[in-house]
């Protein structure tokens, strides 16, 4: 039987969604009632656990074969302890595949916010020994969209600290589709892929297609990191400001502009490309 955690967000409800479908064994984690009341429609049973919580955690895994396990969000600390709960839970219950979501940029120099916490679960994931795949994913598609370009509808602006660097986005919907297949996979046998689009775009190229999918002019424009970080300051709670500022940092510095062919390699078809996704985010057809 295959768990899905996080299955009342976008990604964990994709992974459910197309795992129901294809007709497989699968179970859905969500927090509370609440959240359940989103997954009914899957017609799969749902167990309720909390990542803070390790007994309502090992009540979940009981008898479980296959983690799909959706990497949580917020406060850095928080989400270190709760991936090492799930991950500690996981391997005591004998679970014997986790499929799990990371991020490209996990080099030791990286100031960015979130690298820490995802170096960590890696590392706890190899200490406990617990089989896994590790889908390490770009820059999210999703995220371009509702963070810089629907504000830069209204503005004509795109203005990030990012001078002339050039990121590989891939949708949140291609990385559902992945952590699919590979949970499904007759013999999952680990290992670590990295998921990102098929191009490298620069920001200006990306201005380009908002451009052209909003039908209104929008530009990049470089700004200083100390003038986008007062502007998160005034828009945003923490940790937003610093996760974000540094993000910006990461890109800055190449570490999401790399390209891989893995995506294809479990999918059989590349990534969307981002004014593809841009296009149908924004128009709501289907692909």
């Amino acid at each position: 039987m295959i768990l899905v955690t996080g299955a009342s967000g976008y990604v964990g409800g994709a992974v459910l969604k197309r795992l129901s479908e294809r007709g497989h064994s699968v179970s859905a984690m969500v927090r509370n009632l609440g959240g359940a009341a989103e997954v009914r429609a899957a017609g799969v049973p749902i167990r309720i656990a909390n990542y803070d919580d390790r007994s309502s955690l090992e009540r979940a895994f009981e008898g479980v074969d296959r983690l799909v396990f959706v990497a949580s969000d917020g406060d850095a600390r928080a989400v270190m302890r709760q991936h090492a709960n799930v991950i500690d839970a996981a391997a005591d219950a004998g679970i014997g595949h986790i499929v799990f979501t990371s991020i490209v940029d996990m080099d030791a120099a990286s100031t960015f916010y979130f690298t820490p916490v995802y170096r960590d679960a890696e590392g706890r994931l190899a200490e406990r020994g617990a089989g896994a795949t590790i889908l390490r994913c770009g820059l999210y598609a999703d995220l371009i969209l509702s963070n810089w370009l629907r504000p830069a509808r209204e503005t004509g602006e795109i203005a990030l600290p990012l001078a002339e660097a050039r990121v590989a986005p891939i949708s949140r919907d291609d990385v559902a589709e992945a952590l699919a297949n590979v949970a499904a996979s007759e013999t999952p046998g680990g290992g670590l892929y990295h998921l990102t689009g098929p191009t490298a775009c620069s920001f200006d190229e990306i201005a380009v297609a908002a451009s052209t999918v909003f039908r209104v002019t929008v530009r990049y424009v470089p700004c200083a990191p100390a003038d986008y970080l007062a502007r998160l300051w005034a828009e945003a709670s923490d940790p937003w400001p610093h996760a974000f500022s540094s993000l910006c940092r990461s890109i800055s510095e190449g570490r999401y502009g790399t390209v891989s062919p893995d995506f294809e390699r479990l999918v059989g078809r590349p990534a969307e490309d981002f004014e593809s996704f841009l296009r149908r985010a924004v128009t709501g057809r289907p692909r």
